[in-house]
Order: structure tokens, then sequence, then C-alpha cells
């Protein structure tokens, strides 16, 4: 690990730090037992961090937030030989309406919704925090991954050496995903061209339902990169953010992994329609004298999914990239536990009642659908079968609606026709079933 980049995730690192009200158990810190039944609430603070001198910070973490439990990151930061208060990132659960931190300013501190900055004044060293959270008795957060990366004040960040390698990511675009989940989907896709690499199969919907911060518009970018982090650990990706250079990336490459970035748009792609700041995985180098270049997946890219492999001249990719990355590592199961759930549903007609409507059954019982599910931020789509078989569920064509009369309006043709009905909710849990028409 990078100097700058500080990540605890097993038993022996967590239990260097100070333990309230929570223990660490099978590598992850959790709430303690009393009795049979788990504390309302726990802390984990870790032990002070040496940094190189550093006016940035970014946290991450990584957990099991089952519904009624949740977690809070923190950290404070030694300025001038004295620790600075303790800065607070949002509640963090898959079941909240979960919010960054809103901007403020406190002396040097300027703290925003993923990253702590600080003016005029420079840190030395970070301390983490992170509180648990449980409603519920019998259940309790796990956090899995703790950490903190910072940008080095006076240094140059490091080219490393260059590495020809191209990864095979999923592509997806922009323009063929949700509509409403629009102003953070590109950051969605690029988790889902990371996770979907290894057979993963998540649709950038569900990330976007979890890793949307439902923050009121502040100015800021509703785009929060700790949640991005967190949504991908929640699946049981560990995910992380890391401030640097070229040299993380190229050695991720050599490794044999993919990362997300953020590339500020010059003013002629403006003009051509790409937003100030877009997010893309990268999924390759080419090294060459002449012209080297940068391979990405880019969710902002024109014509099919598959135009989203893109290249970037090396020269252009550094002055776009801000210099931190999500990276992420291969999950150790297939779907843990924790991770939101992906349940099946039996799709029947209401019958002549409500012609063309169905409803989705789930155990035998129907589960009507709120006629405000969609305006709470629930997703409803169906797709149909495509001309030929796709590499993922999400490049198929997606039609996005909105529910009726407790179900889903399906029409029917001259011939049998097979549709697929997707129920995403906010926590990005989902419901599938087919139904023939």
């Amino acid at each position: 690990m990078d100097k700058n980049t500080f990540l605890l995730q097993d038993t022996e690192a967590f239990m260097r730090g100070e333990l309230d009200n929570v223990t660490v158990a099978g590598g992850s810190i959790v709430l303690d037992l009393v009795q049979g039944s788990y504390v309302p609430y726990g802390c984990y603070t870790s032990a002070p961090i040496p940094m190189p001198l550093f006016d940035a910070l970014w946290p991450s973490w990584n957990a099991a937030t089952p519904p009624g439990t949740a977690v809070e990151t923190q950290v404070r930061v030694l300025v001038d030989g004295n620790w600075t208060a303790w800065m607070a990132f949002g509640k963090w659960s898959l079941y909240l309406k979960r919010e960054g931190a809103a901007p403020r300013e406190r002396g040097p501190l300027q703290l925003m919704p993923d990253c702590l900055l600080l003016d005029s004044k420079c840190a030395t060293q970070v301390q983490l925090r992170i509180y648990l959270y449980s409603k519920n008795e019998k259940a309790t957060p796990a956090v899995h991954l703790l950490g903190a990366t910072v940008r080095m004040v006076d240094v140059i960040p490091s080219g490393g050496r260059p590495v020809n390698r191209t990864l095979h990511l999923m592509p997806y675009l922009q323009k063929r995903r949700a509509p409403v989940l629009a102003p953070w989907m590109d950051l969605a896709i690029s988790l889902a061209s990371l996770t979907n690499r290894w057979g993963a199969d998540i649709l950038p919907e569900e990330f976007a339902q979890a890793l949307r911060d439902w923050r009121k518009p502040d100015g800021c970018d509703c785009r929060n990169l700790g949640f991005a982090a967190a949504a991908a650990g929640s699946w049981g990706f560990p995910a992380w953010l890391c401030w640097g250079g070229l040299n993380i990336l190229r050695d991720e490459m050599r490794k044999g992994y993919g990362a997300v970035v953020a590339l500020q748009a010059t003013p002629a792609e403006k003009e051509h329609g790409l937003p100030d700041r877009r997010f893309a995985a990268v999924r390759g180098f080419v090294a060459g004298a002449s012209a080297p270049q940068v391979l990405l997946c880019d969710p902002w890219a024109d014509g099919t999914d598959f135009d989203a492999e893109t290249a970037m001249p090396l020269d252009d990719f550094l002055v776009a990239w801000d210099n931190v990355a999500l990276l992420m590592r291969r999950r150790l199961e297939e779907q843990p536990a924790w991770a939101p759930t992906h349940g099946s549903a039996w799709i029947r007609p209401v019958g002549t009642d409500a012609p063309g409507i169905y409803r989705l059954y789930v155990n035998g019982e129907e589960h009507p659908i709120p006629d405000d599910f969609c305006a709470l931020g629930g997703l409803l789509a169906w797709t149909t079968p495509d001309d030929h078989p796709h590499a993922t569920t999400a490049h198929r064509s997606f039609h996005f609606v909105e529910p009726e009369a407790g179900g889903i309006r399906l029409e029917s043709g001259e011939t049998p026709c097979k549709y697929t009905v997707y129920l995403i909710d906010t926590s990005g849990c989902m419901l599938v079933g087919d139904v023939t028409v």
C-alpha cells in the first residue's frame, strides 16, 4: 500500500484500535453481544496514523448493514501539533435515505460530502473512528474495511513504469440507463464495469440506488465517492479510495485490476455535450513512444454499449484526472449474506378488472406496487428478449415505467412475448420475474 493510503481490514489490524461496546469477530468490527442481544451502539477508534504532510483526505469504509443498522465514519487530523474536532461523513446504510456530510467550514477545515480539505494549513496525522448503530437487538452492522487516503503536499505523483495491458471490463452507456438516476449513473456504471467482469451481473441501477446520496442540492457534486466504495463493499467487493499518480493505475493494471476515475472535461468536450466532470473505468494502457494511451470504459460515449470502450491520449488523461481513484478487489464469495437481496417473483395478470395489468407475487402472496413507488425513488422496468444473447443482463434493452393499479402494464402483441420485470427499491434490493404475454 502507498505510504499515503492506510487500510484496516483484518482481525490483527482492527485489534490495534480502541474498542468501545464493539468487538472484532470473523475479521470484522461488530457490536458487543450482551445476554443474547446486541447493544444499540458502539464505537471503534483507530490508533493515530502518521502520514506524509497533506492538505486533503478521503475516507473509505466497507460494512454490512442489515435492516435497522447503520455505520458512521468520522476523521480528525493533527494540525500544528493539535488534533482537530471529529468530522463526520454521514450515516451509511443500504436501508437509509443516506446523506453525505453537508459542506461546512471549521477553522482551516473544509468538510465536503466525501472528503476533508485543509485551507492554508497542512496535517501530519490521521485518526479514524466509526460508530455502529442498531435498532434491532438481533442484528449488528459489520465493518470489513476502514481506511483513508491523503493528498500529499509538495509531492509530484509518480508515473511508474509503462505497461501494455487491456482488461475486458463490461461497457455500458449512460443514455441507456434509468433517466431518473442520470446525475450519478456514470459512477454506478463504472462500478458495474469492474464487478461484472467477474460474473457478478449487477445492474448499474442496483449500484445507483445503493450509492445514492440523498442530501439536498448544496452546490457540491451529488456523486459521493465514499458512498460508492461502501456500495461496492455491500456486494462483497473490497473497495477503497486512493490518491496518487499514474503509478497506482499502472500497478493495478499489472495485477489485473481496473479502477474508477473522475475526469474533467475540456471546453471542446463540453461543447459536445460532456459534463464538467464525469466518471469512467480504466481498462488498460497502450504504451508506445509515439502516442501512449489510456483505455477507458466511458459511459458518456456515443453509439452502443460496446462503443463505451474508448481510448484517451495519456497526456490528455493526466490533465483531466484529479489523481483520486476508486480501487477494487474480487469478492471472496459469490453473493455474501449481507448483500442487497435479489429475489424472484411470479408475474400474474389481474384479469378482466384491469386488462393488461400484471402484478407480482412473492412466496404465493400478492406483492402490490405502491402508486408512489417510483416517486419515492424506486425503479420499475421490463425487458423482452433481444435478437441475440448478451454478456450481462444490463446489456439488454430496459424500458423504465411507472406502476399502474398496483402492478405493471405489459402490452400483448400478435404473437406471445416473454417479458422480464424488474422492481428495484432504494436499497438496491431487486425482485425479478418472467411472464409470457
